[in-house]
């Protein structure tokens, strides 16, 4: 088995077989199935391949956050973003509803906790 190994030592690509330029040779890790999903928390360690559970950890808070993310552009964005003529017909409390529910959005990779849209935007 070839791997490519990134800056920090863990695994960027792999081949079962054939070449893959740059890549070091390695004996294949005992759990395929788990290797070929999570490649890359993989880091050869006395010439083999070992899954690094920090660094797993690590990638399913990233995927976690920008999950946040693209709902927070897909829910959020398109309502904060209608404009000026849409704000001038909001009530003074459905501004300030608004603006606690943006923030909410806007601290959402910190809180983790979706904001529940208020009810007159539904």
């Amino acid at each position: 088995m070839k791997v490519l190994l990134n800056e920090a030592g863990y695994v960027e690509s792999y081949a079962l077989e054939g070449e893959l330029l740059g890549a070091v040779e390695c004996a294949p890790p005992e759990d395929l199935t788990i290797f070929e999903t999570h490649f890359a928390a993989f880091h050869i360690h006395d010439g083999t391949l070992v899954m690094d559970k920090d660094q797993l950890n690590s990638m399913y808070e990233a995927e976690t956050l920008n999950g946040y993310r693209l709902q927070r552009e897909k829910d959020c964005f398109p309502i904060i973003n209608r404009g000026e003529f849409w704000y001038d017909r909001l009530t003074d409390q459905q501004r300030e509803e608004l603006q606690l529910w943006y923030q909410a959005w806007l601290d959402v990779t910190q809180t983790q906790t979706i904001p529940v849209k208020p009810e007159w935007l539904k």
